[in-house]
């Protein structure tokens, strides 16, 4: 029992690892994506957007010519007129741009929970704005990043997302009988479910392999996931 337990605990983690994914942004002057207004970066939920700080080496140019930045989380108007409203928007400092070894590094996960009480939650279909301003004074004055949360593929329709919501809610309540064989319309088996059940199947065979029969039970299973993968 304690195999199958830690099996399960293998597939879950994965599936988190799967599914998320990591958007990096330079967040310096000479990033050319800052030159347009409208540098937007798409993300989905439990991605994670990296934030990499101005960096030098030692002694490659002045201190006080070295770009240091106050990152704030702010709203749309603020966004727009490049000003924060208040000390609680601000998230990050850069602060350290010779920081030994690498660069500093502040990271967003963009989910729809988060268990304390000053983290940020975030909903698919909705944007999100960051600016900052320069402690350097030099340079351009304001760098700003807008973020939009996109559906699993790709779509940012609002309707759409809160229908897919929905949809979840309902299925982890027990409230949706689908008595086909196929997946729900919109909704098809991806690759990375593919390889996660035959990942689940190598788990299993290697923990189990005394025992034939739940080997070839997995194995019936992996056929059939197959045959879903042709067909959706």
């Amino acid at each position: 029992m304690d195999f199958l337990w830690l099996v399960c605990v293998a597939v879950s983690v994965s599936a988190w690892y799967a599914s998320a994914e990591r958007h990096s942004v330079y967040w310096n002057s000479t990033n050319a994506n800052f030159l347009w207004d409208d540098y937007t970066v798409e993300v989905r939920i439990n991605d994670y957007l990296d934030i990499i700080c101005p960096h030098y080496t030692r002694g490659e140019i002045p201190s006080q010519e070295a770009e240091r930045y106050v990152l704030y989380m702010v709203e749309l108007e603020d966004y727009a007129n490049c000003k924060p409203q208040s000390f609680d928007q601000l998230r990050w400092e850069c602060s350290r741009p010779f920081a030994p070894h690498a660069p500093e590094k502040f990271s967003e996960k963009f989910q729809r929970f988060t268990p304390f009480t000053l983290g940020k939650e975030f909903r698919q279909g909705e944007s999100y704005y960051y600016i900052s301003k320069p402690l350097h004074h030099h340079g351009q004055e304001c760098l700003r990043l807008k973020v939009d949360v996109v559906g699993p593929h790709g779509s940012k329709n609002k309707k759409t997302m809160e229908k897919h919501e929905e949809l979840e809610e309902k299925m982890a309540a027990g409230g949706v009988h689908n008595p086909s064989n196929r997946l729900p319309a919109g909704e098809h088996f991806s690759s990375v479910t593919l390889l996660l059940t035959i990942g689940s199947k190598f788990l299993f065979f290697f923990f189990f392999r005394k025992d034939v029969e739940l080997f070839n039970f997995v194995n019936q299973g992996v056929r059939v996931t197959l045959h879903c993968e042709m067909y959706s």
